[in-house]
């Protein structure tokens, strides 16, 4: 045997091991969730369920190890009732029919967003303070070019003067 397929051999003695680990630990947190939100029930909550029926809790019966749960769907003269498992609610609602959890996470993404929103200011403010000095350095790159004109004008009066200055001396 070669040391390739002996390695071969491992990885796949490892995967085959390690992936029903992995699937059953998931699977017993995504249960655990599902055992919370269950618990947690009451009446008066807005639920939704796995089929998209969403309702009003009006009862809560627990039948040995199953809770059944009383829907009031409708509303008015189309009101009706539905007596449904308790694991087949999908999501606890607020009013304002979104599920509870979906709020928390909108509530992290928000802060994440205004996070980005502060550094994208912080931005903007030094683009303005980079733009406010170039601004000055422009202004005193064309001061010296005005006083190197004034200096040449200066120039030629002193050449004048020196040839006055120069005829004076010849005399």
């Amino acid at each position: 045997m070669d040391v390739s397929q002996i390695i071969l051999i491992v990885v796949i003695v490892l995967l085959v091991i390690a992936y029903p680990i992995l699937t059953t630990s998931r699977n017993k947190k995504e249960r655990q969730k599902l055992d919370e939100q269950t618990n947690s029930l009451k009446r008066g909550d807005k639920v939704m369920t796995t089929s998209g029926v969403v309702g009003t809790i009006v009862d809560l019966v627990q039948e040995g190890e199953r809770k059944i749960v009383t829907l009031e769907t409708g509303s008015g003269k189309n009101k009706g009732y539905m007596a449904i498992d308790a694991y087949a609610i999908y999501a606890i609602l607020n009013s304002n029919l979104e599920p509870i959890d979906q709020k928390k996470e909108e509530k992290k993404v928000s802060k994440k967003a205004e996070k980005a929103e502060r550094a994208e200011v912080k931005t903007e403010a030094k683009t303005d303070e980079v733009k406010a000095v170039e601004a000055k350095v422009e202004e005193k790159k064309e001061e010296p070019k005005v006083k190197k004109s004034e200096a040449k004008k200066i120039e030629p009066k002193k050449k004048e003067e020196k040839v006055v200055e120069k005829k004076e001396e010849s005399k």
